[in-house]
């Protein structure tokens, strides 16, 4: 790679709690320092509660961005968010990330929403010198919907955050939610529909009278899920959003990690709980297969197959020990080293 190569990245939705694009961002970044990759990073900034920010980035791309590429002549742009400008110059090379196509499942969507999404995905297919995406599972959706050329989908996987790296175990913080070592099922996601945490409740409160002593603790913002129409019962915590130097202990104290999702691009938190030593179980969707390999165990994403699930790890010590071996192993695909050669073979 030539590490005098013009390169802009639009880190405009590197957002604070780090969560999906921002951490996928942060990876990329933290990637290109460790190669010595001089870059520039392009961020449009708008007040704190700024409507119809979509809007707003994409009238930017196409001015601030339109003109500063052409005055820079950069060799290269990085579009992490799935968001490029319509216009562009011929000797720059675009690539642009595609996450997930959450946006055509998403029934609950608006329409304003579903418009941006629908537009910018658009314009990526037909203008991006190369989509990047973060699974096969993805690449093999963005071919089958849209009859893209696979030489120009390349797959980037995401890794393990800094503050898992770095971490240090430290029971104090459980404190902090009233939950014990070893006595508290967890699970990190953003509480919209698809991330299928009302399911998971209802598994947990049918089982939860054998387990009395074990807690259902829900780590992350409410989406567009309701707090109180999902559950008032008392060993079911909502911690919001916490600091990402709080999250490796409660990986590390959980008795086991689930991640009942209907749909993904990827899955951080599965990789999050096997670095940490945490067993996993997860909904059998194709993309937690590729993810979590043989170190995970499936289920079907009902109430029924999760509660089936989540009472046979409890009382398996042995499996969850298996699991957490197997983890330790399939983490080893994600790590750092492999994903900047991945991001080498994508930019040279």
């Amino acid at each position: 790679m030539n590490k005098e190569c013009k390169l802009l990245i639009d880190t405009s939705f590197f957002f604070n709690p780090i969560t999906g694009i921002g951490a996928y961002t942060l990876t990329v970044l933290n990637i290109l320092k460790l190669n010595n990759i001089k870059y520039q990073t392009l961020e449009l900034k708008l007040p704190k509660g700024t409507r119809n920010k979509y809007i707003f980035h994409t009238i930017w791309l196409n001015t601030i961005i339109w003109l500063h590429t052409f005055c820079n002549k950069p060799n290269i742009i990085i579009f992490p968010a799935f968001i490029m400008p319509f216009f562009t110059r011929k000797k720059t090379k675009y690539i642009t990330v595609i996450h997930d196509l959450a946006h055509l499942r998403e029934n609950e969507m608006t329409k304003y929403s579903r418009c941006i999404f629908d537009l910018s995905t658009n314009i990526t297919i037909k203008k991006a010198n190369t989509i990047v995406t973060v699974s096969e599972t993805i690449k093999n959706e963005l071919i089958q919907t849209f009859n893209i050329d696979q030489h120009r989908i390349k797959v980037v996987y995401n890794s393990i955050g800094e503050h898992f790296l770095n971490s240090k175990n430290n029971p104090e913080i459980l404190e902090k939610y009233n939950i014990s070592q070893q006595k508290y099922i967890l699970s990190v996601a953003t509480l919209n529909r698809r991330k299928n945490i009302p399911e998971l409740i209802k598994a947990f409160e049918s089982i939860t009278d054998k387990y009395p002593d074990i807690k259902l603790v829900l780590v992350g913002g409410m989406g567009n899920e309701k707090r109180e129409l999902l559950t008032k019962h008392p060993n079911v915590i909502f911690t919001g959003y916490i600091h990402d130097e709080d999250l490796p202990s409660l990986y590390k104290n959980a008795l086991l990690y689930v991640f009942p999702s209907l749909y993904e691009g990827f899955g951080i938190p599965l990789i999050e709980a096997q670095y940490s030593n945490c067993p996993v179980l997860c909904s059998d969707i194709p993309v937690f297969q590729e993810v979590a390999g043989n170190g995970a165990e499936f289920c079907t994403p009902d109430s029924n197959g999760i509660a089936a699930k989540l009472e046979y790890l409890i009382n398996n010590e042995q499996r969850r020990l298996e699991l957490i071996s197997l983890g330790q192993e399939n983490v080893k695909r994600f790590s750092i080293e492999n994903i900047a050669q991945q991001l080498k073979e994508v930019i040279l």
